[in-house]
This record gives structure tokens, sequence and C-alpha cells, in this order.
């Protein structure tokens, strides 16, 4: 916890705090805040873009049992912090698996391919901070694309997630998925 109080007050600390554009302090809660649904998990959006001068944008998510948090990745506008609260989750870190406990924190620089994955039997607790934060709305247009045209299989919504991150700097690598990720994916279709 102390980690994020420090990480939190570094963000703001670099910004004048009498900006004179109207930004107010907030609290909000684990659990509340906004919601956005994302492919079968809710984010809740604590620091949404321009709620600072710093831009930064914070959000929450529980990550289900066995399921894919993000496909293998790489941002080309955005650096990301990810602090696992709960649970385990398994975070490919360039070529490299990296298993996070409670307590762990990872910086992701853009331009660096990075994923994440709950392959256990229990859910996963994260906070996350975008920088710039304009990458949240990235999850909005997923949710808009998935609610049209009814019921989507796991390609089609493999396909949306794809080229809607291509619309935000993001270059999606499903053939980096370490196994313990491709086995969440199920069997191949036929």
């Amino acid at each position: 916890m102390k980690a994020l109080i420090c990480l939190l007050g570094l963000c703001m600390f670099q910004v004048s705090w009498a900006d004179g554009q109207g930004h107010t302090p907030k609290f909000s809660k684990l659990g509340e805040g906004d919601i956005t649904h994302y492919v079968g998990r809710d984010i809740h959006h604590h620091v949404r873009v321009g709620d600072l001068p710093s831009n930064i944008a914070l959000f929450e998510e529980t990550l289900p049992p066995k399921s894919i948090g993000a496909p293998p990745h790489t941002h080309t506008n955005e650096d990301e912090i990810f602090i696992v609260l709960n649970g385990q989750v398994h975070f490919l870190n360039g070529e490299d698996k990296v298993t996070a406990e409670p307590g762990t924190i990872a910086s992701l620089p853009r331009g660096h391919i990075h994923g994440f994955w709950n392959p256990y039997d229990a859910p996963a607790q994260l906070l996350v901070v975008a920088a710039p934060g304009h990458f949240e709305d990235f999850f909005k247009a997923v949710e808009a694309a998935m609610a049209q045209g009814g019921p989507k299989t796991p390609p089609q919504v493999g396909q949306i997630i794809g080229e809607t991150a291509a619309k935000y700097g993001v270059i999606v690598d499903m053939s980096k998925l370490p196994p313990s990720g491709q086995a969440l994916l199920g069997p191949p279709p036929m």
C-alpha cells in the first residue's frame, strides 16, 4: 500500500498544485467508481483522464479465474503500471513469464511487449495506471463493439479486441502467448 501511495504522489508531484483548470480532488474506494463492462469483467475507473493535470488514468479490475486479462501486446503511446492487490497473475514481460503475487508492481514502458492472465482457480485483483490515460477509452470502445450484433464467439471477441486495439496504437501478437495463457483459450475452432 505504501508503494501505491508513493506512486500516486510522484504522478501528482510533477504538476503544479494550482493548475487553474478546474481539477478537483475526489475520493473513491476499491470496488467502486465508474464501471465499464469489458469482456466478462468490470473495470472500475477511479481516476479518469482529465481528472488530474497529469492526465493519468487509474483503474481497478478483478480478473476472473482461468481468464486472459490482456493478450500479448505493445503500446506505442502509453506506459502502464500494474499493482497486484490479491490473487496471482502471470505477466508476459518480453520473452519471459513472471508470476506476480500480491504486492507485485509491474512497470511496463511503451514499446515493450507484455500481457497478463490468471491461470488459477481464484480471482486476482489489480490496480492499473496508464500514462497518458486516454487509453481508458479503449475499454468503452470494446464494450460498444461487443454490444453490436448479439453474442460473439471467442475468435470474434479476439478480432474485436485486436481491431479496437490497433485504433489506439496497440499491436496485439497472439503468437507470443506462453503455454499457461494458451491453455485458457480452449480448443481451436473446428
